[in-house]
């Protein structure tokens, strides 16, 4: 069950209790620490799913790299070639130099894209937690506040 499964049914137990004098709400104790448990329970894989982009993220930037060592090893393979006609030596070490300036410019630049993205995604599964743990607070301190006001009338 994910979080927001969970705090739905957190939800649906605080509405579906038993009301007093129509407005105020009877909780169950068990049953609304059962559903924390729940929600708690819940938040590991929310942080597991963004530990996995990061990871994903790694993975592309090593295959970034290994890409950039294959273009640079194919570059370098092809200016020995081309250095073998002397005719075409300075063609093949401008290309060779072009095509390794180009290399790394792309793997530069997949790996900040990337960093972005990581960041970015990090940057929204923090938000996307704070807002699910703040609904929680708002929904507790409600929830607190009926029992409160139930406990003062019973006094």
């Amino acid at each position: 069950m994910n979080v927001q499964e969970s705090l739905d049914q957190l939800e649906e137990i605080i509405l579906s209790s038993p009301r007093l004098l129509g407005w105020r709400t009877l909780i169950q104790e068990e049953v609304l620490l059962e559903q924390l448990d729940q929600i708690r329970l819940s938040l590991p894989s929310a942080f597991e799913e963004a530990e996995n982009l990061l990871r994903h993220r790694e993975y592309i930037l090593q295959e970034a790299s290994r890409y950039a060592r294959e273009i640079v090893a194919n570059a370098e393979q092809r200016a020995r070639q081309l250095l073998d006609e002397s005719t075409l030596t300075r063609q093949a070490r401008a290309e060779a130099q072009q095509i390794l300036i180009q290399s790394q410019q792309e793997r530069e630049q997949i790996r900040r894209q990337t960093r972005q993205e990581a960041a970015q995604i990090q940057q929204e599964a923090h938000r996307y937690v704070d807002q699910v743990l703040e609904d929680l607070e708002t929904r507790l301190v409600e929830s607190l506040q009926v029992i409160r006001n139930g406990r003062q009338q019973l006094r």
